[in-house]
């Protein structure tokens, strides 16, 4: 099975993320690494955004990957982000004070984009909250650029992912599985990445792939 957690509501995502545990991602994501993991993917060498002019950071949460977005992509590239919750869009919004990036309230599943809007996506953490992955997938697909490409950070069916999910209302994902949805999807598995070669040889720190838009066949 893809899921060893329950999911809930679009409502339930929104009010929870509006309310403390939102506020507090600011804390815990220090505290777990989580910032820090977004300054080691997007960069040269890792996820990789110049030479991409539209980019879509789909479930910014507070802005902890648009910053890295400003940060390393080109000075003409214009970021697109989205969140559920309009109070996490506030606080991506007072943290980053950039008029490169636009903000909007929008739902995965559903999204206010063109086919083929983006060349480069970032979605960390956010697929988990759905009650099947192939809704944000097929959407993350098609507002992508064939050969463009897609970071996706989701959490893991390991114990670790287990605590999280109990902790953040979400499900996990086993990652053969998930790989095999994304091809469905028109996203190829291009390449997984870790924190760190110990995260790696202890598989810690969830599912880190970079996914290229491909052809459904």
């Amino acid at each position: 099975m893809l899921s060893s957690e329950p999911t809930f509501s679009r409502r339930f995502i929104q009010d929870h993320y509006n309310g403390l545990p939102g506020a507090l991602t600011a804390v815990t994501g220090l505290v777990t690494g989580h910032e820090a993991l977004a300054g080691r993917l997007i960069r040269p060498g890792a996820f990789d955004v110049r030479g991409c002019k539209r980019i879509l950071d789909a479930g910014c949460g507070n802005g902890r990957y648009s910053r890295f977005l400003l940060r390393h992509a080109d000075a003409d590239a214009l970021i697109t982000s989205f969140d559920l919750s309009p109070h996490m869009l506030r606080r991506a919004q007072a943290r980053l004070r950039s008029p490169r990036i636009s903000h909007a309230v929008a739902d995965l599943t559903r999204l206010p984009y063109a086919d083929a809007a983006f060349d480069a996506v970032v979605c960390g953490w956010v697929l988990e909250h759905l009650p099947d992955p192939r809704l944000g997938l097929r959407e993350l697909a098609r507002v992508l650029q064939r050969g463009g490409k897609l970071l996706l950070l989701s959490t893991e069916d390991t114990l670790t992912g287990a605590m999280c999910s109990r902790l953040w209302h979400c499900r996990t994902y086993n990652r053969t599985e998930l790989r095999q949805v994304c091809g469905e999807c028109g996203l190829r598995w291009e390449r997984e990445m870790w924190f760190s070669a110990l995260h790696r040889l202890l598989k810690l720190g969830g599912i880190i792939v970079e996914l290229h838009r491909v052809e459904v066949l």
